[in-house]
C-alpha cells in the first residue's frame, strides 16, 4: 500500500485521533483549512450567544415531593418536600464552552493542514508550487491503470488507481518529482480537495498517495486510491492527460 509523504501523515493523523473524538467533522481531511476556521468562527460566535445568556449570580429555589420537580411557588403535594437551589442559566455556560471545544478543535484542524502545507512545500519554486506536474502534458510519455489483486486467496485483480509516466527532462530526478508530488497532496487537502483549475489533475482527489520512480528513461508516478471511487477518478482524470495521441 502506498503511503503519503511521512510528515504530512503524521501531522493530519496526530490532529485527526484528538478531533475526531471530541468534534465530528473536525478532522482535518473533513474538510478544507478555510472552511474549518469559518466553522470555528461560527461555533465562537454560537458560543458568545450563549455565555452572554449565562449568569454567575441567578438561582432558582427547586422542591422535590415524592419524585417530582416543582418550583417554590408552586402547591405542593403532601409527602415529604426537599428544596435545593440551582442556576437556572447553568445550561447556557455548558454549551458556551461546547462550542469553545468544537471551534478549538476545528482550528487545530485548519492549522494540521496547513501545517502539512507548509513543510510538503518548503523549497519548491513558486511556479511548481501553484501549477500541477500533471499540467505538463507534453512531457507525459504515458498513463496506464494500476491493479492490485484483492489478496493470496483471491487472484482476481481490482483497479487502485494509475501510473503516469513522465519523459526525462532536464533537471528532473525521482527525488524532486516526488516532493512536487509531494507538495500537490497536501496543498490539495488543504483547499478541501477542490481545484476546479485542475480538473485533470490525479492529486486532487481525498486519499491519495503517490510513489515516484525511475524507469530509466523516465519517471513513472504510481498513484492510488484509498477506495474504488477515489481509484477510479484518478484513472479518469489520468487518461484524460493524454487524450489519443
Amino acid at each position: 500500500m502506498l503511503q503519503h509523504p511521512e510528515k504530512l501523515t503524521f501531522a493530519l493523523s496526530v490532529v485527526a485521533l484528538g478531533c475526531a473524538a471530541a468534534t465530528p467533522g473536525a478532522s482535518p481531511h473533513d474538510m478544507s483549512a478555510p472552511r474549518h476556521e469559518a466553522r470555528a468562527n461560527e461555533h465562537d460566535q454560537r458560543g458568545a450567544a450563549h455565555a452572554a445568556e449565562y449568569d454567575p449570580k441567578a438561582s432558582e429555589a427547586v422542591v422535590r415531593c415524592g419524585g417530582s420537580r416543582q418550583r417554590a411557588s408552586a402547591i405542593l403535594e403532601t409527602g415529604a418536600c426537599w428544596t435545593s437551589v440551582r442556576n437556572p442559566t447553568a445550561s447556557h455556560a455548558r454549551r458556551a464552552a461546547e462550542h469553545r471545544r468544537h471551534a478549538a478543535d476545528h482550528r487545530a484542524a485548519s492549522a494540521a493542514l496547513r501545517q502539512a502545507e507548509a513543510e510538503s512545500c518548503r523549497g519548491i519554486a513558486g511556479d511548481d508550487r501553484d501549477t500541477s506536474p500533471f499540467g505538463r502534458v507534453e512531457d507525459i510519455a504515458s498513463v496506464e491503470e494500476l491493479k492490485r489483486s484483492a489478496g493470496v486467496r483471491d487472484p482476481s485483480t481490482s483497479v487502485r488507481g494509475a501510473i503516469v509516466t513522465f519523459r526525462a527532462v532536464e533537471g528532473m530526478t525521482a527525488e524532486w518529482l516526488q516532493r512536487v508530488v509531494d507538495c500537490h497532496i497536501a496543498r490539495n487537502s488543504a483547499l478541501g480537495h477542490v481545484a476546479p483549475e485542475m480538473a485533470d489533475c490525479p492529486l486532487v482527489p481525498k486519499g491519495v498517495s503517490a510513489r515516484v520512480t525511475s524507469t530509466g528513461s523516465g519517471f513513472a508516478v504510481t498513484i492510488e486510491g484509498e477506495d474504488a471511487a477515489a481509484a477510479e477518478e484518478i484513472l479518469a482524470r489520468s487518461r484524460r492527460l493524454v487524450p489519443a495521441r
